[in-house]
């Protein structure tokens, strides 16, 4: 991995999908204690309504208060289309980091998406540096291994008793801020009645989703989002060829 500040790292290489979480620390010590941040997978990510709107409005019942102590939010992936033991991904990520004996009591719940968290900065970075050593005590580098991280500590509950962390809300598939579509992907959203005419993504109660993630799973959504891509690459090229 080479050199950082002169000290030699000596750890194996990591999937970026687990040396992220690296970046997301250093990133979050940066940010007020009580700051929200969202961290989500980009380049299947769609915003429809501004996100921390939804934080504002609870704000009073949602945050730690104390100095030292703040929220998180899981967002859970439909738990009637798979859960953990059911889907042969997530299984196989737990089983090869700490072994079946260990984690086959997570087998019939939800799965928690490691790529969709919010939270105010004291408790994300505490959860960061707890995902960061998950990968120095199992040494999984698998690639999705984050994922079995991420639902290690939320169902073996370690994260109760990290310091920085007042409580951890999940949220259920379609019912939060963020919602997760990939599991859903074998029927169409619009037949699921998840996508209206105006191309919106809806939660369960109809309302409009914050934010679409995993987008690309549903083909006419992603078409949809990736010609409004277009549209703002070429508007923004042509406003650069303007301003030459």
């Amino acid at each position: 991995m080479g050199t950082t500040t002169g000290r030699s790292n000596t750890r194996p290489p990591r999937p970026v999908a687990t040396a992220r979480y690296e970046l997301y620390w250093a990133w979050s010590i940066n940010y007020h204690p009580h700051s929200w941040v969202m961290l989500i997978d980009s380049r299947d990510t769609y915003f429809q309504v501004m996100p921390f709107e939804e934080v504002v409005r609870d704000k009073e019942g949602a945050t730690g208060g104390g100095v030292d102590e703040g929220v998180l939010y899981f967002f859970a992936e439909n738990a009637e289309a798979s859960t953990i033991g059911t889907s042969k991904w997530n299984k196989n990520w737990l089983i090869t980091a700490y072994g079946e004996p260990n984690v086959s009591s997570f087998f019939s719940n939800p799965i928690i998406c490691s790529g969709s968290t919010m939270g105010e900065t004291v408790a994300l970075e505490s959860y960061l540096r707890a995902m960061v050593n998950q990968f120095d005590t199992t040494k999984c580098v698998n690639k999705g291994c984050d994922q079995g991280f991420h639902n290690y500590l939320h169902y073996s509950k370690k994260l109760e008793n990290t310091r920085g962390i007042k409580k951890v809300v999940v949220f259920e598939q379609g019912k939060g801020i963020i919602n997760n579509l990939g599991v859903l992907r074998n029927k169409p959203l619009r037949e699921r009645g998840l996508l209206n005419d105006q191309m919106s993504v809806l939660n369960w109660n109809n309302s409009v989703s914050y934010v679409a993630h995993q987008f690309d799973r549903d083909d006419e959504l992603n078409r949809f989002v990736k010609g409004k891509r277009t549209g703002f690459m070429e508007a923004w090229k042509k406003q650069r060829y303007l301003m030459n």
